[in-house]
């Protein structure tokens, strides 16, 4: 191999596995440029002029750390996935506040707070079996009366596997993702995992175990 093939080799894979990373372009764009330039600069030289054979090595090893960065930084984290804008409802509102909620957000949970920290999370299946089904008046009875208080949650720094497994593990589909003085900070769903996620067939499998649950209670 001649010293113009052993100084593209390595270049080669540089773009394509940038352009598959997570970095953002404008930290892509040096190495990718670097990557093309190499190659035809390196035959423009006259052979005796080239570079020794041990730079091109230690670009080879530059290479290779580049593509280390770009591989690890798929590896998608909690906070990466999670939808950060979460509706909120403290545990002394009513249920009739909480349904209002849901239908002014277009949501189908709500995490509950108290004092600021998560002690609940209330569903529109709670409020139609733990409210309406028992004749309770949902304009008098409070959102922790009703809430399911047995909580799975995630933290942010979770990888997106981590928050899969326990989805599946405790078949639900919404995880509240809290920070380490439980303060409610995002929500991942089904829906966030499907288009956010680098693994939809793990949020598939996740709503397949979600659906047995449904099926059994029902």
């Amino acid at each position: 191999m001649n010293l113009t093939s052993l100084a593209t080799a390595p270049m080669k894979l540089v773009p394509r596995e940038l352009k598959q990373s997570l970095l953002p372009r404008s930290a892509r764009r040096p190495f990718v440029k670097l990557a093309r330039r190499l190659p035809s600069a390196a035959r423009a030289l006259p052979l005796a002029a080239r570079v020794p054979t041990r730079a091109w090595m230690a670009l080879g090893a530059v290479a290779a750390i580049v593509l280390a960065l770009a591989r690890r930084n798929r590896r998608r984290r909690v906070e990466d996935v999670m939808i950060e804008d979460v509706i909120t409802i403290d545990v002394g509102a009513t249920v009739t506040e909480a349904a209002q909620r849901m239908r002014e957000a277009n949501v189908g949970a709500l995490p509950i707070v108290e004092s600021g920290r998560l002690c609940g999370i209330l569903t529109d299946r709670d409020i139609v079996v733990r409210a309406v089904a028992v004749g309770v008046n949902p304009s008098t009875v409070r959102v922790g009366d009703c809430a399911t208080r047995d909580l799975a949650c995630a933290r942010p720094e979770w990888s997106v596997d981590q928050a899969l497994t326990l989805m599946s593990d405790r078949q639900i589909g919404r995880l509240p993702v809290v920070d380490k003085v439980d303060r409610v900070v995002g929500i991942v769903t089904l829906g966030s995992l499907a288009l956010r996620s680098r693994k939809p067939h793990g949020a598939l499998k996740t709503a397949q175990d979600v659906s047995r649950r449904s099926s059994r209670i029902a």
